[in-house]
């Protein structure tokens, strides 16, 4: 494959240099070397796009987190403008997008490096002369060798080299008997990087003796001991010495380095092995842990689930250490063996030796064996566990020379035993890049890709990894877990089906995969295999294994025992029953920091699922987890808290899985369930950025109970703050209308109370002042008449936030000073009462007019009770304060309820004062107090995972920068953050960003870039209209100053319709003032017309 001329090309191997458009850009153009380095990490990454925290990590390793970050918008912004300066494109080059740092998102970028290895992988799989040779060209030196002690680059250095080694041996080989003196020349080039490298010392051997060069062979292999030696102080691996000792003895290697497959190694070895059929693929790993634990035990057991490759791995590792043993390596296969007596008979049957010679077959074996030097491989132990283990211990009780390397899925469990889990194939990670923008080479050397592939090709010729097929592959790979017989069985299945449909089968992976070819063993399919395993279990563990299939995505024994535990098992056993699940690898075991969880292979849980139908238990089943869940979510619902509520919305998402599926039954069996769950749930999508996932769950939910129920009331509340995330407001009075109808036909008092509460936030919301405050005025007098001073508070809290609205500083610190007193005559027990409501939009002096900015999400659906409520009104008495320029009792009320939040330790709350104090001290000019707060906001909602919450955080921080002179960061800082909002679709993030970006164009002097930011930012908040006003109102304001009076004229209207009627108070002001000067215009126009 030829480089592109076009766009960009990055040279990576034996030096840095990028082209562009074919044109190399000046080594001194690039200023900075963290510049280069940030060029190369990305284009080396998948997709060439790299999570940011791992670049900063890489980069400023021992740098606090906001300094480096301050350095790596710094060296983007040098790398971006060195690449224009040679004539790239900027748009897309080296973005944030999130949490990803992007090369170039809007085109291919072609790397050396990737072709390399893309033709190295297709050279290797080939074999062919030519490709290797083109392979080997692409190699033009080391990765980036001015870099030497870079740490991220040191894994990915060996790696090439070691590719580059594995395809100039590859070649050697396949040009030894038309040119061994240019294999020679080869292998020499391949040992250059590595002298020591033994694959390629033995492949010179071998090119050596097949010369007739027997002796410089040998000699060969003692210069490489004495190096080893010296370097190590260690000795060749057991392949260079075998091959020296078949040397010594004038055996062909070349005849054995091409023995064809299947021949059985009896004929020419001491022992018995059979030779595989297929290619050993991936588990480098995991050979070199059993290799060094076989060193070490006399005994060590493979375990691991039914098709994870125990008998493969221990088939690769007995071969390897077969000439350590005088008398060989033999295997015994036992799946066949179905009575405990005759567990010796097979093994003396393989050996060649009398079992009958000792009044027992073990006796027998270990009389014959005393004296014997070899490994005993066992494979299939699970359903004979006691006569091998009566076996194992004999033997290695009385026999010194044996060792016994087993497989089994569960261990043999006698003194001196090592075991070893076999893992699942590592697998691909979620891959939501399109097609075209997948690194092929880097997927493609993944173990579970990498089997599939080739088993793929077995069975339909040409299949290769692509483009088109690479999504199915992956998607494959990821649900059947990196099992190799899983994987297989589903490569089996492309002769007559793309990946893709395979993947589209996969709910049924039993039938699916069920095997395909005639005369195989039931370990051979998925079904027999997992029937097998199922077979060894005990009654008991077959109920458990079955009735834990209801679980998705994991579980915790408390989840099992009272989910499972009905009849006929009992609470008691639980424990133990799910260990010997584990032990038998039918339930995998994952410790995290909060405690342990267990989970099923996702083959074994649709099999098990399969048992659970035929046993008639999965209604049942499926009821006990969707109310054992419904208990976890209540517990965690704030709505139903009393005295201080600490949201934690992080400990549901382990639960996620199992928490949708308890919607879906629930959605399908039980409607009025499933109303409950989405009215406990909301407030943890709208925290964990689900919202739009979280909105279609409670209107399905809503759609299927129509009843009017307390849960339906709380789930249409719910549906508001959701709504709100995603910045749709035109729903919010007829959904609150509908919850407060429901409770004054069901509710008592204070149900309606809180109802007619949050009917009048939402009515703040959609800026309907009037009916606001008259709604809050009504709750008001009720509750003071009723003697309620809690809902005297909530009242004067929102008759507080209208007057914020209105621009009304001190009407705003009467109405919370009110609050407050109300608070302090309520029962701190009180269950949560105030709607807690965030004034997003602020108005910030910058070039010496006040301008719109928004500071802060909009926040409603969180109820909080008195001791909380205490720290939001702190918060808002701060807000007051601001809007009457009094910013040291600002400064004062605010850093008060950050204290009063961080006693609570909630940090929800904290986040947003600390964000709110630091756009104060901004405002104020104290930047470096401002940007400690800021960052520390944006550390803790960083993680809480609210990203709305640190991308407007982000922006702010932006503002800051721009304020303190550093403008171009601080627009490049805030258009990155739009895109953010973009990727999200988060149209109010957008509008928030496009403000800021307004104040930032204000202060480098663009007028007219400014206004088009506020003019965008206006179409895309138009359902908050205060924000569209104050949007509207810039737009006239600039336009003025442009000399462009029509388009004043035009939004001085827009923006007078929706503040005439709501009374801002300089908002108001500022509309005066500029029809003031539009009808003197009309007068001076008039007057000139004379």
């Amino acid at each position: 494959m030829k480089p592109t001329q076009s766009g960009l090309r990055i040279q990576l191997l034996g030096s840095f240099i990028v082209y562009v458009n074919g044109n190399a850009v000046e080594n001194s153009h690039w200023r900075l070397q963290k510049a280069k380095s940030v060029v190369a990490m990305l284009a080396l990454a998948r997709g060439q796009r790299g999570r940011r925290e791992q670049v900063l990590d890489r980069l400023w390793p021992d740098m606090e987190p906001v300094a480096a970050a301050r350095n790596l918008h710094q060296t983007l912004y040098v790398a971006r403008r060195t690449l224009a300066s040679a004539g790239a494109g900027s748009d897309g080059l080296l973005a944030i997008r999130g949490e990803v740092v992007v090369l170039d998102d809007t085109r291919p970028v072609d790397v050396d490096v990737l072709r390399f290895e893309r033709s190295a992988v297709a050279a290797l799989a080939a074999g062919d002369e030519a490709s290797l040779r083109d392979a080997a060209d692409l190699y033009s030196g080391d990765l980036l060798p001015e870099l030497p002690d870079a740490d991220w680059l040191t894994a990915r250095r060996d790696e090439l080299r070691e590719v580059h080694r594995e395809v100039l041996v590859k070649l050697a080989s396949t040009v030894a008997q038309r040119a061994p003196e240019e294999a020679l020349v080869i292998l020499n080039h391949a040992l250059e990087s590595d002298p020591l490298h033994e694959g390629a010392v033995r492949a010179q051997m071998v090119v050596l003796a097949g010369m007739g060069r027997r002796s410089e062979a040998l000699a060969r292999y003692e210069r490489l001991v004495e190096e080893l030696l010296d370097a190590f102080g260690t000795d060749p691996d057991t392949l260079t010495t075998g091959l020296f000792r078949e040397l010594l003895t004038g055996s062909p290697p070349e005849e054995r380095l091409h023995q064809p497959a299947g021949v059985t190694s009896r004929d020419d070895a001491i022992g018995y092995l059979p030779s595989p059929l297929t290619s050993f693929i991936g588990r480098e790993r995991e050979l070199v842990d059993v290799e060094r634990l076989m060193r070490h035990a006399r005994l060590l057991t493979l375990t691991g689930a039914g098709g994870s490759g125990k008998t493969r791995l221990a088939l690769k590792a007995a071969r390897t250490v077969r000439p350590e043993y005088v008398d060989g390596v033999w295997f015994v296969d036992l799946a066949a063996v179905g009575e405990s007596l005759l567990v010796a008979d097979a093994v003396a049957e393989v050996l060649g030796l009398d079992s009958g010679a000792a009044p027992s077959g073990v006796q027998a074996l270990v009389d014959q064996l005393r004296r014997r030097s070899l490994l005993l491989v066992l494979d299939n132990c699970e359903h004979l566990l006691a006569a091998c283990a009566q076996l194992v211990v004999a033997l290695l009780d009385r026999s010194p020379g044996v060792k016994v390397l087993a497989t089994s899925r569960e261990p043999l469990h006698v003194d001196g035993e090592y075991t070893y889990r076999v893992p699942s194939l590592p697998l691909p990670p979620p891959l939501p890049l399109p097609a075209d923008a997948l690194d092929l080479a880097v997927l493609g050397r993944l173990p579970s890709v990498r089997l599939f592939v080739e088993r793929a090709a077995q069975v339909r010729p040409g299949f290769a990894l692509d483009a088109d097929n690479a999504q199915g592959v992956t998607e494959l790979c990821r649900r059947l877990d990196g099992m190799p017989l899983a994987l297989e069985l589903a490569a089996a299945r492309t002769a007559v089906l793309e990946p893709a449909e395979i993947v589209q089968g996969l709910g049924g992976a039993l039938s699916m995969l069920g095997g395909g070819t005639s005369g195989v063993t039931r370990h051979q399919t998925l079904r027999g295999t997992l029937e097998w395993s199922h077979e060894l279990l005990t009654k008991p563990e077959q109920v458990l294994l079955r009735r834990l299939s209801v679980f998705a995505g994991g579980f915790t024994l408390d989840a099992v025992v009272a989910v499972c535990a009905d009849a006929p098992l009992q609470q008691t056993e639980m424990l133990d029953l799910l260990a010997k699940l584990v032990d038998k690898s039918l339930v995998i075991t994952e410790r995290t920091g909060a405690g342990t969880r267990y989970r099923q292979l996702e083959t074994v849980r649709q099999f098990g699922h399969e048992n659970l139908d035929h046993a008639g238990e999965a209604a049942q089943l499926s009821a006990a987890h969707c109310a054992y869940f419904l208990a976890v979510a209540e517990s965690h619902n704030p709505e139903g808290a009393t005295g201080v509520v600490i949201e934690q919305p992080k400990v549901l998402d382990r639960e996620h899985d199992n928490l949708r599926a308890a919607l879906r039954w629930s959605c399908a069996r039980e409607p009025e369930t499933a109303l409950r769950l989405a009215a406990s749930l909301w407030r943890f999508w709208f925290l964990r950025g689900h919202a739009v996932e979280g909105a279609r769950w409670v209107e399905r939910a809503l759609a299927v109970a129509p009843d009017s129920t307390r849960p339906r009331a709380a789930a249409l509340i719910g549906l508001t703050g959701l709504d709100s995330r995603q910045g749709r407001g035109d729903r919010h009075r007829a959904l609150g209308a509908e919850a407060l109808a429901i409770m004054r036909e069901i509710g008592n008092p204070d149900e309606v109370t809180m109802a007619r509460l949050i009917e009048t936030s939402l009515a703040w919301s959609t800026f309907d002042l009037d009916e606001a405050e008259q709604l809050a005025a009504d709750v008001h007098t009720e509750a003071v008449e009723g003697g309620r001073p809690e809902h005297c508070a909530a009242s004067s809290w929102l008759l507080g936030q209208c007057a914020l609205s209105r621009e009304d500083g001190p009407l705003a610190a009467r109405h919370l000073d009110t609050c407050l007193s109300e608070l302090a005559q309520a029962e701190t027990s009180t269950p949560p009462f105030l709607p807690v409501i965030t004034p997003s939009l602020q108005l910030v002096p910058i070039a010496g007019r006040l301008v719109p900015c928004v500071e802060e999400t909009l926040l409603l659906g969180r109820r909080v009770g008195v001791i909380q409520a205490k720290g939001y009104v702190l918060s808002a008495i701060g807000y007051a304060a601001r809007l009457s320029n009094d910013t040291q009792s600002a400064i004062s009320a605010i850093t008060d309820a950050t204290e009063h939040f961080a006693e609570l330790g909630d940090d929800l709350a904290r986040a947003q004062t600390l964000h709110q104090l630091g756009c104060i001290l901004r405002d104020c000019g104290d930047h470096s107090a401002a940007d400690e707060a800021l960052s520390m906001a944006r550390e803790l909602r960083l993680g809480l995972g609210d990203r709305r919450g640190e991308l407007l955080t982000e922006i702010n921080i932006a503002l800051l920068r721009a304020m303190g002179g550093d403008i171009d960061r601080g627009l490049t800082d805030a258009r990155r953050c739009l895109s953010g909002f973009e990727s999200a679709g988060d149209q109010v993030g957008m509008g928030a960003t496009l403000t800021i970006l307004g104040a930032a164009e204000l202060i480098s002097g663009e007028v007219r870039a400014a206004r088009e930011m506020y003019r965008q930012a206006a179409e895309k908040v138009a359902p908050w209209r205060r924000h569209t006003g104050w949007q509207r109102l810039m737009v006239a304001e600039l336009s003025n100053e442009l000399g462009d009076p029509h388009r004043a004229a035009r939004e001085i209207d827009r923006s007078g319709a929706i503040f005439d009627r709501t009374r801002c108070l300089i908002a108001g002001q500022r509309l005066a003032a500029l029809r003031r000067r539009d009808s003197d215009d009309d007068v001076e126009t008039a007057l000139s017309a004379r």
